[in-house]
């Protein structure tokens, strides 16, 4: 969770910052160009402006908060499984399917190739500590991410 959180963490940096707003400037639609300047004015006078790297960040807190919940869910419902293939088979596909909507939810962001690996190593050594073999099979069935 906390190269998660890396990733949505701001530190104001003067020259970047007017860069970023520098280009969304440049991208910007014309009825945006007016708003930008005004942060752009704001970053070269020393005075206080906005994050202007918000407009990439596609997650925040809240969705970072609501996978952890969703794994240490998975965690606690193959615990209470006693093993049975069929309960931990439906516990992984109902895990993938809510971190399918959440990675929706962020426009694709939430997880990257390396998350990606690191999830499906995750979900797998859990289950296997549960008994279960096939994990992999479901995981890759269902992920879209």
């Amino acid at each position: 969770m906390d190269d998660l959180r890396v990733c949505i963490s701001y530190t104001p940096d003067k020259d970047n910052d007017l860069l970023c707003f520098m280009e969304q400037y440049l991208k910007a639609e014309k009825k945006n160009r007016p708003r930008l300047l005004k942060q752009i004015k704001y970053c070269i006078n020393g005075e206080e402006y906005e994050n202007p790297f918000l407009a990439y960040n596609q997650y925040g807190e809240g969705h970072i908060d609501k996978f952890n919940s969703i794994l240490n869910e998975y965690i606690d419902k193959l615990k209470l499984s006693d093993g049975d293939p069929m309960k931990i088979s439906k516990i992984i596909e109902s895990t993938i399917l809510k971190i399918n909507e959440l990675h929706d939810l962020c426009h694709g962001q939430l997880i990257d190739a390396w998350r990606n690996e690191r999830l499906t190593e995750y979900i797998i050594t859990v289950s296997q500590y549960a008994g279960f073999q096939n994990a992999k099979d479901i995981i890759e069935g269902k992920k879209q991410w």
